[in-house]
């Protein structure tokens, strides 16, 4: 274990507290947790704007009312909203699974993530190089108004192109209720730390493991294992705690720069998700030419791994709520 939580707990909670900055995704419990983390932050008038955007929706009726559990039907009115905001932020995942007309129209696989060689500003590489020489950065345009969808390659645009069409009076209500969606959705990936980048080596992942998608463990890879890190705790009681932490926060000088999340995920990733024992594991094999072996992730990691990620989640829903806020008044 390279770094306590303490570390890790010190870059989300620097950005709670006001120190500004002068493949998947997590998976459906970790986006509903975000999503209902931003809906308890929200007034129910803003609640009731965001729910008719999400009507507008143009698969509303086959992937959110059709798709809603029989305990959700028979809830109330505002639980199904919000189940109905949860399902707007899954919404990106599904379309993977379309086909067709459907699967080109709606499946953005590049807006999930990052290349780790993407910078921006003061951003440094997302890469964890292990016996390789740094890839050449690739250096992103200054912030500002993404017109068109087609120059969208990564999360960072994504979220700033749907946000537009979002504030933009013009979008239609399809427009802002598929953008509504992506915004939930990458607001929360942004805060994975394995999709801000990669580990590469000289010869082994000359180009990068996909985020640790290359690197097997003892029940699944590492970057699957980091999208459920929280999907068998119990979901009331982790929303509780996150909810109750929400409330004594002092949001009022959190950094709303996309930036500034991209950068921690990175720091996250460098200090704490590739441990030594992973990187002496892919030199190994790379020196004896042998095909990387199973790596056993032990119970300090696998907490530590929940731990982070229950504040990432956290961090994200907050955020959330503030750009929705944003959007709303605007």
């Amino acid at each position: 274990m390279t770094v306590t939580r303490l570390i890790i707990q010190s870059i989300c909670l620097m950005a709670l507290f006001g120190a500004s900055s002068q493949s998947l995704a997590w998976d459906a419990t970790s986006h509903r947790l975000t999503a209902y983390v931003a809906w308890e932050a929200l007034t129910p008038t803003q609640r009731n704007k965001l729910s008719s955007i999400v009507e507008k929706h143009p698969r509303y009726q086959s992937d959110f009312l059709d798709a809603m559990p029989a305990n959700i039907m028979l809830a109330s009115e505002q639980e199904q909203a919000r189940w109905m905001f949860g399902q707007a932020a899954i919404w990106p995942d599904m379309t993977r699974s379309f086909e067709g007309d459907d699967l080109i129209r709606y499946n953005r696989p590049t807006w999930h993530y990052i290349d780790g060689a993407w910078i921006r500003g003061e951003a440094q590489q997302g890469n964890v190089y292990v016996g390789a020489d740094p890839l050449p950065s690739i250096h992103g345009e200054s912030t500002g108004p993404i017109e068109h969808e087609a120059d969208v390659s990564n999360v960072v645009e994504g979220i700033e192109f749907n946000l537009a069409v979002l504030e933009n009076p013009l979008s239609t209500g399809r427009e802002r209720a598929i953008a509504l969606s992506w915004v939930l959705h990458l607001i929360g990936d942004i805060h994975q730390p394995l999709h801000s980048g990669a580990l590469v080596s000289s010869e082994l992942f000359a180009t990068g493991d996909r985020g640790g998608n290359g690197i097997v463990t003892q029940s699944g890879n590492l970057h699957a294992r980091w999208d459920g890190a929280l999907r068998n705790q119990p979901f009331e009681d982790t929303l509780r705690r996150m909810n109750s932490f929400v409330r004594q926060s002092n949001i009022a000088d959190i950094d709303m720069h996309v930036d500034t999340w991209l950068q921690e995920s990175r720091q996250i990733m460098y200090e704490f998700v590739y441990p030594d024992e992973i990187k002496a594991a892919v030199l190994r094999s790379e020196r004896l030419g042998t095909r990387l072996s199973e790596f056993a992730l032990d119970d300090d990691y696998a907490s530590e791994m929940q731990a982070i990620s229950e504040d990432r989640v956290t961090l994200a829903g907050i955020r959330l709520s503030i750009a929705l806020r944003q959007v709303l008044g605007n």
